[in-house]
C-alpha cells in the first residue's frame, strides 16, 4: 500500500460519512427543494426517453440496451447517441491494447468490468467479443439493476465502497475499469489497486484509466489553478486530489429519488484525482503490477490507459 506524507494527509477521510460542514437549516431546506425539483425533472425525462427508445426499437433504429437518461448522465452522456459513441471511444483503446498484449478475447476467458455503471463499455465488448465470460460490479445499485436486466448472460452485483470484492483470488484473466480510480483519493485508490491485483490471475492484465497530464486543461478550473501551476504541483507531488465541494450533500440525499441521485453508494470523500504517469510507474509495482505501458489521453481524448500486468506470486 502507498505510504507517503501526501497519502497520510488523507487519513482523516477514514471515517465513513463524516460530514464536517452542516448547512444551516433554512439554507439546507432551500437546497433540498431545488435538488428534489432537479431529480423530478430527470425522472420525467427518463419517461420521455423511454418513449423514444420504444419507437426507435420498433422502427429498427435502436438495437441495443438503452439505460435511463439519468443514469447515462452520470457518465457525461446526455443523449443516446453520445452514450453509444463515448462507449466506442472508451472501449476501443482497451480492446486494442488487450489484443496487442495477447489477451484472447475470442475464447472463454474471464473478464471483469470494475465500476461498470450502466455498461457503456460492456455494450461493445459483449457485441464484438461475445466469447468471454463477463462479470460486472458497481457501488450504484441502480446501475447494476439495469445491467442485470439488459445483459442476461453477464454476472453482476453491487459491491461495497470498500474492498473486498466477492470474487476468488486470481479469478479473472482481464479486468478493465474506466473513470473509477480518477475519482478516488489516494488511500482508497491504493486499497482498490491491491484488491484488483488479488482478483487478477498472475500474468493477467488490468486495463485501468486515470486522469493524467492530458486532463489538466479540462480540470484546471475545477481545481482552482491555472494549467502551469497544476502541472507544477503534479510534477512535485506525483498526484493531486480535490474532493467535490458538494459530495457530502449528494451522499446524504442518495436515497431520495435514487434513480436520479448522484454518488449512489459513495461513503466518503469523492472527487477528481490527477496522477502523474511517473508516479504510477514508481508506486503501482508495490501492489503487484508490472506497468507495461501508459497510453496518454487515449480514453475519450482525455484519460490515460494504464496497461498493468499482474505479477506472479
Amino acid at each position: 500500500m502507498i505510504d507517503t506524507p501526501q497519502v497520510q494527509a488523507y487519513l482523516p477521510f477514514r471515517g465513513k460519512r463524516a460530514f464536517k460542514n452542516p448547512i444551516p437549516l433554512e439554507g439546507a431546506q432551500a437546497l433540498k427543494k431545488q435538488r428534489y425539483a432537479k431529480k423530478l425533472a430527470k425522472v420525467g425525462y427518463n419517461y420521455y426517453q423511454a418513449g423514444l427508445v420504444a419507437v426507435g426499437t420498433a422502427a429498427g433504429i435502436i438495437d441495443f440496451p438503452v439505460p435511463p437518461n439519468s443514469s447515462m448522465r452520470k457518465t457525461g452522456s446526455y443523449s443516446i447517441r453520445k452514450f453509444y459513441e463515448s462507449g466506442i471511444r472508451t472501449y476501443l483503446p482497451i480492446v486494442v491494447a488487450a489484443l496487442r498484449e495477447g489477451v484472447d478475447l475470442f475464447s472463454g476467458i474471464r473478464v471483469l468490468d470494475f465500476g461498470c455503471g450502466v455498461g457503456r463499455q460492456l455494450l461493445h465488448f459483449t457485441r464484438r467479443y461475445p466469447a468471454p465470460s463477463y462479470s460486472t460490479c458497481d457501488i450504484d445499485d441502480t446501475s447494476t439493476e439495469f445491467v442485470a436486466r439488459a445483459y442476461a448472460g453477464v454476472e453482476t452485483y453491487t459491491n461495497s465502497f470498500y474492498p473486498p470484492l466477492k470474487y476468488a483470488d486470481g479469478e479473472f484473466d482481464m479486468v478493465y475499469s474506466v473513470s473509477i480510480l480518477s475519482h478516488l483519493n489516494m488511500e482508497d485508490q491504493a486499497l482498490w489497486l491491491d484488491e484488483l491485483a488479488r482478483v487478477t490471475h498472475p500474468g493477467g492484465y488490468c486495463m485501468l484509466t486515470t486522469e493524467g497530464l492530458e486532463a489538466v486543461p479540462s480540470l484546471a478550473a475545477d481545481f482552482g489553478a491555472d494549467e502551469a501551476a497544476l502541472r507544477r504541483e503534479l510534477r512535485e507531488e506525483g498526484f493531486i486530489y480535490r474532493a467535490y465541494a458538494d459530495w457530502e450533500d449528494h451522499v446524504r440525499a442518495q436515497d431520495e429519488l435514487r434513480i436520479a441521485s448522484l454518488l449512489v453508494g459513495v461513503e466518503r470523500s469523492y472527487g477528481n484525482t490527477i496522477v502523474d504517469p511517473e508516479f504510477i510507474r514508481r508506486q503501482w509495482p508495490e501492489h503487484g503490477f508490472q506497468i507495461v505501458e501508459i497510453l496518454r489521453g487515449v480514453i475519450d481524448h482525455r484519460q490515460d490507459l494504464v496497461i498493468a500486468q499482474r505479477v506472479g506470486d
